[in-house]
Formats: structure tokens, C-alpha cells, sequence
């Protein structure tokens, strides 16, 4: 595999079984409009910024989240129509498909915060296909220092 951008050495894509071509870590939203311009995701307006055709998907669907449904969970979700639950099993299925699907593809990896509290900020990390995609993250959510990316060790 091989890799580029600022990795985290704490913990890589090796250690949930996934095994992908080219894995391009925390990009800057330049390289990752030059990543998308060169893999024809989109083009360039008049004005410089980026542009794609999304397709007649223009939203997210909010019937389409799950969270999985466990003794860590059970008293802390508000479940219902905006969290479904999933059970452990199910999770595990759709892992194994999506590390299936994503063998031996370009990926873009983002290591990312959700929540300004420290007290109940969440890590993630968010793996997409497409650059524009991973560009979206990085304006949606905060981003770790340097420093805390050295140590950004995964979240499952």
C-alpha cells in the first residue's frame, strides 16, 4: 500500500483488516482539489472553486443512520426515527462488505473531531473514495493539531 500525507502513527488502516491500493491521509483542501480535479470528480467555476454534479442525491437521508445498539449505548442513544438501532451482528456484516469493497482502491482518510467540548468530543475517522468527498469532512468537521495526529489512534 502506499501511503501519503500526514498519517498517524498511532494506528493505520492495517488494523481493521482493510487493504487498499493507495491510502492519502489528512489532505489540505488544495491536494485534495488537485486529487479530485485529476480523477475527473469534478471541474474548476470561473471562480476558482471546485464544482461537481451530485446527481440527483442532493442531501443526506436521515433514515439511512444506524448506531449499533449495545450495553455501551442502550442508556446513552435517544433511539428512534434519527437513530436506528443496529445490532453488533449486523455491524460486523456491513464492516466485512465495506472492507471488501474498498480492497485495493485509491481511499482518502480523514482523522477528524466532532464536538468543541473536550468532555464529549468524539474522534473519527472517515474513509472515503472520492476526494471531493474527504474535501466535504474537512469543512464539516474539526480539525486535530499535528501534535494530535501523532498520537490519533482509531475509534472502534
Amino acid at each position: 500500500m502506499q501511503e501519503y500525507g500526514l498519517i498517524s502513527s498511532a494506528s493505520g488502516l492495517d488494523n481493521i483488516g482493510l487493504k487498499v491500493a493507495e491510502a492519502h491521509w489528512n489532505l489540505s483542501p488544495a491536494q485534495l482539489v488537485e486529487e479530485a480535479l485529476a480523477n475527473k470528480e469534478g471541474q474548476l467555476a470561473s471562480s476558482g472553486a471546485f464544482t461537481c454534479d451530485t446527481g440527483k442525491f442532493t442531501g443526506r437521508s436521515p433514515k439511512d443512520r444506524f448506531v449499533v445498539r449495545d450495553a455501551k449505548t442502550e442508556d446513552s442513544v435517544w433511539w428512534g426515527d434519527i437513530n436506528i438501532p443496529i445490532s453488533t451482528e449486523n455491524y460486523q456484516k456491513i464492516k466485512a462488505e465495506m472492507i471488501d469493497f474498498l480492497a485495493n482502491k485509491k481511499v482518502y482518510v480523514r482523522d477528524a473531531f466532532a464536538g468543541v467540548d473536550e468532555k464529549y468530543r468524539l474522534k473519527l475517522r472517515v474513509i472515503n473514495t472520492l476526494a471531493w468527498h474527504n474535501n466535504f469532512c474537512y469543512n464539516m468537521f474539526l480539525r486535530p493539531t499535528a501534535e494530535e495526529l501523532e498520537s490519533f489512534e482509531q475509534c472502534w
